[in-house]
Order: C-alpha cells, then sequence, then structure tokens
C-alpha cells in the first residue's frame, strides 16, 4: 500500500492518533528504504574495491563493473535476451515438473498408507540429502545442457511428502 504523505495530511477522514500513528510509519519504512539502499551500495562497492585491490580472485567472483559491462554488451547485440529466455524455460518446466510429481507422490502416497510406511525412511534421508550437491554429479551423468539443469532444478525442489503418523 503506498501512502501518500500530503493527502494523508489533509485527510478529514482520519482522527489525529491515525494520522500521527501512519506519519510514524511512513517514517519507519523511508528509514528502512534507505537502509536497505545503504546496504546494497556498500557490499557491491566493497565487492568492486576487493576485486580491484586483489582481495577477492575477480576471475572466479568477477565485479559488479565487469557483470554491468558483460551485460551491456549482450544486450547490445542481443544474446542476453536469448539467455533469459532459455532460463525462463528452465524455470518453468521446472517448476510444473516439481508441482506434477509432489501431488503425484503425495497422493500415492495418501491412498496407500503401506506404501507411505514402506517408503517413509527413503524419503526422510532423500529430503535431508544437500540437493544442490548432486548438480555437479547431475552434469557428469547427464552432460551439460538443458536437460541435467531441469533436472537439477526438481531435485532442489522436490521436497518428498512424508507421513507422520
Amino acid at each position: 500500500m503506498k501512502l501518500n504523505k500530503k493527502k494523508l495530511l489533509n485527510s478529514t477522514q482520519l482522527s489525529p492518533t491515525h494520522k500521527a500513528y501512519l506519519l510514524n510509519y511512513i517514517k519507519k519504512m523511508h528509514n528502512v528504504r534507505i537502509y536497505q539502499m545503504v546496504i546494497i551500495v556498500s557490499f557491491l562497492l566493497l565487492w568492486e574495491i576487493s576485486t580491484r585491490i586483489g582481495i577477492v580472485d575477480s576471475f572466479i567472483f568477477s565485479s559488479p563493473s565487469r557483470v554491468i559491462r558483460c551485460f551491456v554488451e549482450m544486450a547490445a547485440d542481443g544474446s542476453i535476451f536469448y539467455h533469459i529466455g532459455v532460463t525462463l524455460i528452465e524455470t518453468f518446466v521446472s517448476f510444473s515438473l516439481v508441482i506434477i510429481i509432489g501431488i503425484l507422490t503425495a497422493i500415492i502416497l495418501w491412498w496407500n498408507e503401506s506404501l507411505a510406511k514402506v517408503l517413509e525412511p527413503y524419503l526422510v534421508v532423500l529430503n535431508s540429502l544437500p540437493k544442490s550437491a548432486l548438480a555437479p554429479v547431475f552434469i557428469v551423468w547427464l552432460g551439460n545442457n538443458m536437460k541435467t539443469i531441469i533436472v537439477a532444478a526438481v531435485s532442489v525442489g522436490s521436497v518428498l511428502p512424508v507421513q507422520k503418523y
């Protein structure tokens, strides 16, 4: 909800206490936004400076200026839009698969209590795995392609249902 300070002060429908509360709220939110901006600008400056003086390896972590330069170059030749499109497709496919697999798994386990009891320890172990750490394994098994990214995203996004009795 966007509050306009001038309209608020001129409003006759609000009590003085309510106006004071809203003005205080606006002031707090303004301060929050300022602190958020200070944090992000400080982080970016610290990152840029640390890569320029060699504290952080710019080959591994890049730098804000190099990221902006690369984005501008890719936007100029149009390649960034292709990459954004591929990423969106991978995201939507992964999200859809996670929803479908999750709902189907939940229905199957809900319908078959015996199967749920048999699979419970395995589902608990699967849920405790650091799924993002499996991405390099998927790359070795499946290659570096869209299928691998979708499989990795589905593995990270899947939270298998575990029945509690």
